[in-house]
Order: C-alpha cells, then structure tokens, then sequence
C-alpha cells in the first residue's frame, strides 16, 4: 500500500505543490504515515520540502527544461512563468521568456526574470530590454534584462542591440525570428 501512495503522491505533486496535511487528509491517513512516504521518497531524490509544501525536485519537474527551446535550465538566465491554472514552468532565457509570453499570453499570472547585472529577480512587465546585441549567451536573437533603462541603454551602447519595454521586446523578438538567421559562408 505504501508503494502505492507514493506513486500517486508523486502524480498528486505534478499538478501543483502540496502540504503535508493535504496530501494526510488526501489518503485519509496521518500525518506521520505521509511524513514517512516523504522521506522515501526524498531519499530517492524525487521531491524536496520547501516552506511546508512538499514538491517535485527540479530535475524531475516540468521546470527543469525550456518551455519554449528545450534546453537544460541553468539558472543564469532562466524566467519563471506563473500560471492561472497554477503552474510554474520556466524558460531558459529571456529570449524564450518574450516567446513564451507571446504564445502563451492570456494564460500567464506573472514572469519573472534576472537582472542582467545583479541577477536580481525582477517583474518581466517592468524590466527594459537589449534585443539583438553582438553577444548571445543563449538563445538567438538574445535579449537581455535590465531593471532600468538607463542601465540598457550603457549595455547596448557598448553591445549593440535595441533598448526597448516588455511589449516592444516580444515585437522584437517575433520580428528578428520572422527575419531567421543570417549565415555567414566563406568560399
């Protein structure tokens, strides 16, 4: 039986995060039986605690690659993308960020993203974007995030790029993707 549990905990942790005493009253059992589920289960490396929920680790989760590209999220440039249903997935990249929010729109709560220079989370609606500078660290045409224009603006001075708000930066973006990648061939 509680191999049993712990499979359909670990459907339960798909959907969303989860209490300790939702997953209890869940199954209709106690607390200490779910603790005990979870801490096989953490020994297996297939969820972790955070803050009292319980949820599946990263590697296993939906956030561990690009919504939009694929790619292995490494934590320098990632987004985080909110849902209304409740989900959180993330993008690699500001690039995939912007595509993510034009594909998705309406179903997104909120983004956020890291400032290019402090790393610090910041409200994708808010931050000033350098699309289509000279150095790409990701995902082509790169974007880059800053939490002020004034700091995009010396970025793009010295990078190249243009310095734009949210919703220029995804016109952007769909433009300079609509345009594809300019090859160089040497004969």
């Amino acid at each position: 039986m509680g191999k049993e549990r712990r499979r359909k905990i670990l459907e339960l942790l798909r959907e969303r995060e989860r209490t300790p005493k939702e997953l209890a009253d869940y199954f209709n059992v106690s607390l200490m039986t779910v603790y005990r589920d979870i801490k096989e289960l953490e020994k297996e490396g297939l969820v972790e605690r955070k803050h009292g929920t319980i949820r599946l680790k990263e590697e296993e989760g939906e956030g561990s690659r690009c919504v939009i590209c694929s790619k292995e999220i490494d934590g320098r440039f990632n987004v985080i993308i909110f849902t209304k249903d409740g989900r959180k997935l993330q993008a690699c990249c500001p690039h995939c960020g912007l595509m993510a929010f034009r594909k998705m729109g309406e179903k997104i709560e909120t983004m956020m993203m890291k400032d290019f220079i402090s790393c610090n989370p910041v409200s994708a609606l808010s931050c000033w974007y350098v699309v289509g500078s000279e150095i790409s660290p990701c995902c082509t045409p790169p974007a880059f995030v800053f939490s002020t224009k004034e700091l995009a603006q010396k970025f793009s001075k010295g990078f190249g790029g243009k310095v734009l708000d949210f919703e220029g930066a995804i016109e952007e973006i769909h433009r300079l993707m609509s345009l594809g990648t300019r090859v160089k061939l040497t004969l």
